[in-house]
């Protein structure tokens, strides 16, 4: 069953547009929080290893 199929038994009342329309805006609201969540720790990444000495200068 696919989302789409489990969200029209669960609200019989909604379309299969309007479901369609929600799941893509969901997906589209994942798929952005997981790319600031990346963001932000490839920024911290980035500080880190900025402000760590580096060890194979003699």
């Amino acid at each position: 069953m696919t989302k789409i199929e489990e969200l029209i038994a669960k609200h019989p009342s909604l379309t299969k547009v309007e479901a369609i329309k929600i799941v893509t805006e969901k997906n589209e609201r994942k798929k952005k929080n997981r790319l600031e969540k990346t963001d932000r720790s490839n920024a911290k990444k980035l500080r880190n290893e900025a402000s760590r000495p580096k060890t194979d200068e003699v």
